[in-house]
């Protein structure tokens, strides 16, 4: 028996077991890993939460939140709303920022990328520069776009995992556990509470006060259908008996669909980028080889066209939610190694010799869905992320491409590199390159940026303050809930949306408040 019982030791999960015990230390909390204590692995030194990603410190545009805000009507999820539990999270890096924007003694310590000084720095930001990209100080001040110094999750040479860094005393972590279901029974006024979890070993733990499952926007709709709640017909399919009809569960998956370029610099044999024994200095060890990214809008008419073409029976205007207020669009970040997505199989070679330009599509609207592959818990998940499937989403990575790729063909861009690598059977690309070839490059070597969400979305499976709908004593609290797309590496975002609702669950958050006033 538990009070609270939290079901996944990843980021959200951690603040939230954290927080709770702070709040009420009389709390009985007890977290539930399916995964192994990293301790036992011999490279791992700091375990629980938030370990596999770039570790990339991004918050995002204020017009990402205040949309999700006015979605759910609801101010507590707008940028402003968020802003107490974005500055709760960080000791920013410099003291001198923002205090309206920026928290300087939160859990997470914030770490600058241009702290490294990396060979080619100065090259590749004149050559962004050349282009019009705008320079700006801050990107996580609530206007992102321009081209920032690149903040990270890292403190002298670590990385800062959830559960470490907030701390999980008094907390009962169990590892190498999984849920099997969500058992729900009858409560008052025909409706239903969920008051116990069964595991695969068939042990069952009772919760007296609430249920969160944070296992992150694939395995937290999974536990919900498994439990009876989804869609009528996906159940049916799996002979799982219908307790809640929820038809959104599994929709709404949005991910940040993204395609790498890569480069072949003049001069590798200097040690200007990994790997290589000449690019050797100590401080490259304490983060990810990169030192700006930038945020940018694509052209509006060209979007405002694709939007029309998306919706021929809508009149598109500027005010379309998708264009105003104004949009990041999309990401550039590059890079000073060979970072070749997985399954893209592009051979890239590790010679020292390339550098790599991440390029993501930040506000998709195309929209995936998940479904079971069997009622197996450990089962994987049928996926299918739709990527690329609006003619939105294909001129917003278009012209970010075509934006990368201009600023390699100014005479600073020449400087650094020689030649853009092709996959084997396709074109080198320019600026000049038609849609068709920009549209066959995605297709062959395009990949998840792992920042899916909206399977368990807000407004549609879950209310404003992450309770499942239909049943009582359940939430879900994770990038599952976040209903519409953020312009961010997510991390920050989940870290914000745990905070929030530690509160929101101990009474201590601030009430509902409509954005329509």
């Amino acid at each position: 028996m538990a009070d609270y019982l939290i079901l996944g030791g990843g980021l959200a999960g951690c603040v939230l077991a954290s927080r709770l015990k702070e709040f009420d230390p009389s709390l009985s909390i007890t977290l539930i890993e399916t995964g192994p204590n990293e301790h036992d692995h011999p490279l791992i030194t700091e375990p629980m939460g938030t370990m596999q990603n770039y570790a990339a410190w991004t918050r995002g545009d204020r017009s990402d939140f205040d949309l999700w805000g006015n979605m759910v009507d609801d101010e507590r999820w707008t940028y402003e709303g968020l802003l107490p539990y974005f500055r709760k999270t960080e000791t920013h890096h410099d003291s001198q920022a923002d205090p309206h924007q920026h928290g300087f003694d939160g859990p997470i310590v914030s770490t600058p990328a241009l702290d490294r000084t990396y060979p080619l720095t100065k090259q590749l930001r004149e050559a962004y520069i050349k282009i019009g990209v705008k320079p700006i100080h801050d990107h996580n001040g609530g206007d992102n776009k321009g081209m920032a110094p690149h903040v990270e999750n890292w403190h002298k040479g670590k990385r800062q995992p959830a559960g470490k860094a907030y701390g999980l005393g008094g907390i009962n972590v169990l590892i190498n556990t999984t849920v099997k279901c969500i058992i729900l029974e009858d409560g008052p006024n025909n409706a239903k509470r969920a008051t116990s979890i069964e595991l695969t070993s068939g042990q069952t733990i009772n919760a007296s006060k609430e249920i969160i499952v944070s296992c992150g926007a694939f395995r937290s709709p999974q536990l919900l259908m498994l439990s009876g709640i989804g869609p009528k017909d996906e159940l049916e399919k799996h002979g799982i008996p219908i307790v809640v009809k929820s038809p959104e569960v599994g929709k709404n998956l949005c991910d940040h669909c993204a395609i790498t370029q890569f480069y072949r610099i003049h001069d590798p044999e200097k040690g200007l980028c990994a790997p290589n024994s000449a690019f050797n200095h100590s401080s490259y060890l304490e983060g990810f080889p990169t030192d700006y990214i930038i945020a940018e809008s694509a052209p509006i008419s060209t979007l405002k066209h694709a939007l029309q073409l998306d919706c021929p029976d809508q009149s598109i205007t500027e005010n379309h939610p998708s264009l105003f207020p104004p949009r990041s669009h999309y990401e550039i970040l590059p890079m000073y190694a060979p970072t070749e997505v997985p399954l893209t199989n592009m051979n890239i070679p590790l010679d020292g010799s390339i550098i790599s330009i991440g390029i993501l599509n930040l506000l998709p609207t195309s929209r995936g869905s998940l479904s079971l592959a069997s009622t197996d818990p450990v089962a994987d998940l049928l996926i299918d992320p739709n990527y690329y499937a609006t003619h939105f989403d294909r001129a917003v990575m278009r012209s970010a491409m075509r934006r990368n790729m201009a600023a390699f063909e100014t005479p600073e861009g020449q400087a650094v590199v020689a030649e853009e690598v092709a996959p084997a059977g396709f074109p080198s690309l320019t600026s000049k390159s038609t849609d068709e070839e920009l549209d066959a490059r995605v297709r062959r070597a395009a990949a998840s940026f792992y920042h899916a969400a909206g399977t368990a979305s807000m407004g549609r499976v879950v209310d404003t303050e992450c309770r499942v709908k239909g049943v009582e004593g359940l939430r879900v609290v994770d990038a599952s809930v976040i209903p519409t797309p953020i312009s961010a590496h997510y991390m920050v975002v989940v870290y914000a949306l745990a905070e929030q609702m530690a509160e929101i669950i101990t009474g201590k958050g601030k009430p509902r408040s409509s954005t329509r006033h």
